[in-house]
């Protein structure tokens, strides 16, 4: 698992991650899957700016009908700010690609998930794990 910005933050799980890609990402018949975990190609880094070395690399993505979209885990975390920032610049790029962006969320994370779909303007479909 490579590390951009928030993954450490985050403690990913890659079990959780290899739950997002059995529950959602091959159920809804998406192809071309690169994941960021043991065994998938890394997704491309995304940089936060022209004017930084900083990156996010999403957690999954996946096309279908040449469509491009991004699955996120929908975690709670103290650096909401850089959180926001990951889940707008996602959603841009997915409605750039005329693709969706997944936020799936386990079980415990829901309440913090909705508040900020509810606070700032992004596009997202939530799927519980």
């Amino acid at each position: 698992m490579e590390n951009g910005i928030l993954t450490d933050a985050q403690q990913k799980d890659a079990e959780l991650i290899k739950t997002l890609l059995e529950k959602i990402v091959t159920k809804k018949g998406f192809d071309n899957i690169k994941a960021n975990a043991e065994g998938y190609e890394t997704p491309a880094k995304i940089r936060r700016s022209k004017d930084t070395e900083e990156y996010f690399i999403p957690d999954v993505t996946g096309e279908v009908n040449g469509r491009k979209s991004y699955f996120e885990l929908g975690m709670k975390t103290d650096d909401e700010r850089e959180l926001v920032t990951k889940w707008r610049l996602l959603s841009s790029l997915a409605a750039y690609k005329h693709g969706k962006l997944y936020l799936a969320v386990p079980r415990g994370h829901m309440a913090f998930t909705n508040r900020i779909l509810a606070d700032y303007p992004i596009q997202a479909e939530v799927v519980k794990i």
